[in-house]
This record gives structure tokens, C-alpha cells and sequence, in this order.
């Protein structure tokens, strides 16, 4: 007797995720550092540095330095090319809990999908918002620049409350010491990141309504702060997925021998491939 099995064969690509993480990440991750400093050194200061008050301000936020050309031109290359990979990552993430539904109480699974879907939503409303808000900078439209970077703030610290406690409620079992470590490092990073927004309102606040001076350039580093944040949220995905690759080849499904083998054809079971 055999038994019916989903099979790829004919692979033409395969990403190890570890490396998909690391160029996904380092694309905003260094583009934001060449974007600081090339600004910083080579443009002139009332370019990145003029406030509303007209006060003293000696550190650049976020969207001066990448509102500046040439900055501006690395930057948008840089966000564009992150941003399809992680709506992947959102949709991996999504079937991720999916997988864990079975496992939650029936009474409680309502609730459990509602917040699966929540966080599906948020997360790409998150990276649609970074697109929208690297294109149109603060120089070109600044009212809808504005609009958009709270939109993407609200879901982006939403997404990581809700992120979180969804992957500790889908760990049906003892959490193993990869799950352990991602989840301490998502309670890291939405505590670094819930801090950061609540000196960067005060100082918005201080700089917008008191005009003092150097608030603004506490703002923007309480800005950096979250960019880098989030960033090292989401690098936490690595730590679910470790051991899968993105591939592409033929899927089908066949029925396969008890105890044959196949070196051409790897078997997929419970969402996951297995390479030799």
C-alpha cells in the first residue's frame, strides 16, 4: 500500500531564509546609516536641519536625510526592494499560525483567528505605509507624508502587541529554545520600541508647542531608535523560520511506496519542505 503525497521536483531556486532575512533587513538597515551620514557630512546643515520654531536643532530625523537627493533616490531603491520580500514573510507568517489553529481550545478559536487576521492586516498596512512614506517625503507633500508616517506608526507598534501575543498563544507546547529566544527578543524590541514613541511624542510636543531648543534633535534619535526597533522585531522571523528555503519548482502529488526514496523529489508535510 502507498499513501498519497505532495511532492517538488524540477527546483530552480532555492533561498536559504537566513539569507533571505539578512538582505531583507540590511536593505533599510544600511541605507538609513548611509542616508544619516552622507546627509550629515555633505549637505548643507539648513537642509536637514531647519525646524518649524526656527530653533536650534543639530541631529536630522528620518525624513530629512532621506528626503534630501541624493539620499532620497538610495533610499526609495532600498525600501522598494524590501518591501515585496516581506509581504512574503507576512503570508508565511499568517499559514505559520494558521498551522497552530487545531492546538487552540474550540471555544477560544474564534478569537484566536480574528487576531491572526488582525495581525495579517496590520502587517501589510505597516509595509505598505513604509513604501508610501519613503515615495513621498516630507520636502515634496509634507501633510500627507505626515499623515501617512502616523498611519504607519499606529499599526506598526499595533502589529508588534499583537504579534507577540499571538506567537506566545500559537506555542501550544513547551516553547523550545529558538521560540524562547525569538520571544524574548520581540518582548525586547516592543518595549524598546513603546519607550522610544513615548519620548519621541514628549519631545514632538516640546519642540512643536514650547519651541525649545534641542528638542528636536532628541526626536529624531528617539526616532533612529524605532526605526531600528522595528527593524529588530521583524528579524525574528528568522528565528521561526531557520530551517525553511523559498523555492521554486514543480508541485504535485503522487503516491508514493512505504519506505522508497526519491534524491529528485523532496516530500512536503505539515506546510514544511525538507531538503536533502
Amino acid at each position: 500500500m502507498g499513501q498519497k503525497e505532495k511532492t517538488i521536483s524540477n527546483d530552480l531556486l532555492k533561498i536559504p531564509f537566513l539569507k533571505y532575512s539578512i538582505v531583507t533587513v540590511s536593505l533599510p538597515g544600511l541605507s538609513l546609516a548611509y542616508c544619516f551620514w552622507s546627509a550629515f557630512l555633505f549637505t548643507h546643515s539648513s537642509e536637514i536641519n531647519d525646524t518649524d520654531c526656527n530653533v536650534t536643532n543639530s541631529i536630522p530625523s528620518v525624513s530629512a536625510v532621506t528626503g534630501v537627493k541624493p539620499q532620497a533616490y538610495v533610499w526609495r531603491i532600498c525600501i522598494g526592494l524590501h518591501s515585496t520580500p516581506r509581504f512574503f514573510v507576512g503570508i508565511m507568517y499568517y499559514n505559520y499560525y494558521k498551522n497552530s489553529l487545531p492546538f487552540i481550545k474550540k471555544n477560544l478559536q474564534g478569537l484566536y483567528k480574528f487576531l491572526m487576521n488582525l495581525c495579517f492586516w496590520l502587517y501589510n498596512i505597516e509595509c505598505s505605509c513604509l513604501v508610501a512614506v519613503s515615495c513621498i517625503s516630507n520636502k515634496e507633500n509634507y501633510p500627507i507624508h505626515e499623515k501617512i508616517f502616523v498611519v504607519f506608526m499606529v499599526t506598526s507598534i499595533a502589529y508588534m502587541v499583537f504579534g507577540t501575543v499571538l506567537y506566545r498563544w500559537s506555542r501550544h507546547k513547551t516553547m523550545t529554545d529558538t521560540e524562547k529566544r525569538s520571544f524574548f527578543w520581540k518582548k525586547v524590541m516592543l518595549a524598546w520600541i513603546s519607550l522610544s514613541t513615548v519620548g519621541l511624542l514628549y519631545y514632538f510636543v516640546q519642540h512643536r508647542v514650547y519651541c525649545v531648543p534641542g528638542a528636536f534633535s532628541i526626536f529624531s534619535v528617539f526616532e533612529y531608535m524605532i526605526a531600528y526597533a522595528n527593524m529588530g522585531y521583524h528579524v525574528t522571523g528568522y528565528l521561526e523560520f531557520s530551517d525553511m528555503t523559498l523555492i521554486a519548482a514543480d508541485l504535485h502529488q503522487e503516491t508514493v511506496k512505504n519506505g522508497s526514496s526519491n534524491h529528485h523529489r523532496y516530500p512536503i508535510r505539515n506546510g514544511r519542505t525538507k531538503i536533502n
